[in-house]
């Protein structure tokens, strides 16, 4: 159990380090332009996310919007750092160091900056998927592969 606590926190640690060192580079590099990867799909924008994913809560008042996601995302880091102690194989610690490193990472701006840099655009032309950073990368990827390790399970005989 310890040894699943420091590897997930060695884990958690450099995903949030690569997310932030990534998010200083978009803001040095797309101050005032976007980068086109590949046309009509991919574009590298740097975007102040206000609001949690899709924007939610972005309407909301400043004080209301920046407790209620900064309080969420405490409560996510204690709860995640305390299913990471008890994890018992490294597939399950390493689901919940992504998780937990994206958490961490997108809570450092939200404390330093009152808002989340997101620079990754994925898009079909017109039709657009809201941009995102490697802190959310690495919690989808953390929660696809949960979801995928509660599936794989044999259900439990009681």
């Amino acid at each position: 159990m310890k040894g699943q606590l420091l590897y997930g926190g060695l884990l958690a640690a450099g995903v949030a380090l690569v997310d932030q060192l990534t998010k200083l580079w978009a803001v040095e590099a797309l101050a005032h332009r976007t980068v086109t990867i590949v046309t009509g799909f991919f574009d590298l924008e740097l975007v102040h996310n206000l609001g949690a994913a899709f924007g939610l809560f972005s309407s909301w008042p400043e004080l209301w919007r920046h407790a209620l996601l900064i309080g969420v995302a405490v409560v996510a880091t204690a709860v995640i750092t305390r299913l990471l102690w008890q994890s018992s194989s490294r597939l399950e610690a390493t689901t919940l160091a992504l998780v937990l490193g994206g958490a961490i990472g997108n809570l450092i701006d939200r404390l330093r900056l009152g808002w989340v840099i997101d620079f990754i655009h994925w898009h079909w032309y017109q039709w657009s998927w809201p941009v995102f950073n490697i802190a959310d990368s690495a919690i989808t990827v953390g929660i696809a592969l949960l979801l995928w390790q509660q599936f794989r399970r044999p259900p439990s005989t009681s």
